[in-house]
């Protein structure tokens, strides 16, 4: 007698809660993920968490955008023409000057000069956010969302979210998974900023990667890409209070195909650092993956439109065997 293999499912608790992890051009394929959620809409999430790229879709999920309309926008997407406001590009020897002048250690007024090893400014990145979701704060959203960053200077991770939100995020749900300084053991403190009205501003911070694009002044800190603390931040919608989580990762963004200069060496080498971490943080899910082959894909490449139905695939296989 011939058995059928028996379908097994698990349960899903709600509230629900996503993370979308850092990756560049990428994050095509998280659309993919949002296309699986249409089809699925009984398991779609009403907290969004996310990194980079992770954090500009999310943004756009919560606010209520269609996932046609996030879909149209991306197909469309030109790194300089949105991301890249050419009138901000810093010239390079406005990079060299301060360094040189850092090195002879030479009057106050060097000393209290602005630095930034930062290249090009992702000011439009910004402007196009909020132009999208017409301005709201973070208060203003349905849905609850939150963004994180990275202050380099003082090694810390920055999660950016709404008032409402401050006020109940477990802390020791984000400690568990990054603990702070303590007893003599290395650690990394998180922030939660409640006071980040520009959600644009946010975006532009946690996709700052460093070297690439200048740091973002938020509160007197300089933020960069949140990929170097929290590359997918499963731990951080945990937090938020989701009872059941999706942790969806792109890969480390900071990963080269190949090493033929410093610069990729350099990437390649804190991507290889973060592999532990992501790993942990996937670990995290109620359902976490990364989607197929895309350590291989370029995150500068744009349109690459294929990914859109692999994360969709990826996404389906997983939902199909859920059950509220």
């Amino acid at each position: 007698m011939i058995r059928r293999k028996r379908r097994t499912t698990r349960r899903v608790r709600r509230p629900i809660g996503i993370a979308l992890g850092g990756g560049g051009a990428r994050g095509m394929a998280h659309i993919g993920v949002l296309r699986a959620f249409d089809r699925y809409p009984e398991f779609r999430p009403t907290m969004w968490a996310g990194t980079s790229v992770g954090a500009v879709v999310a943004v756009l999920a919560a606010s209520g955008k269609s996932t046609k309309e996030i879909e149209e926008l991306a197909v469309e997407l030109e790194w300089f023409r949105h991301v890249v406001k050419i009138s901000e590009i810093v010239d390079p020897w406005s990079i060299v000057r301060p360094l040189t002048r850092q090195l002879r250690r030479s009057g106050d007024d060097d000393r209290n000069e602005e630095r930034d090893v930062g290249l090009l400014p992702n000011t439009k990145l910004g402007e196009l956010v909020n132009d999208l979701v017409d301005h709201r704060s973070f208060d203003d959203f349905e849905n609850d969302l939150a963004v994180v960053a990275t202050d380099i200077e003082h090694r810390r991770r920055i999660v950016m979210t709404s008032r409402r939100m401050a006020r109940r995020i477990d802390r020791g749900e984000l400690e568990a998974y990054l603990p702070p300084p303590a007893n003599g053991w290395p650690g990394c403190e998180t922030v939660v900023l409640s006071d980040v009205s520009d959600v644009g501003l946010a975006v532009r911070a946690s996709s700052a990667i460093p070297g690439v694009f200048r740091s973002v002044r938020i509160q007197n800190m300089k933020l960069v890409d949140g990929g170097l603390t929290d590359q997918t931040p499963v731990d951080v919608a945990r937090a938020m209070g989701a009872r059941f989580t999706f942790g969806i990762s792109l890969a480390l963004s900071f990963l080269p195909q190949r090493l033929e200069n410093p610069l990729q060496a350099l990437s390649g080498t804190i991507g290889i650092l973060g592999i532990q971490q992501l790993r942990r943080s996937l670990e995290l899910a109620d359902v976490g993956f990364q989607v197929s082959g895309i350590d291989e894909r370029s995150p500068f490449k744009p349109r690459q439109t294929d990914l859109i139905e692999i994360g969709e695939a990826d996404m389906v296989r997983r939902l199909e065997n859920l059950t509220i």
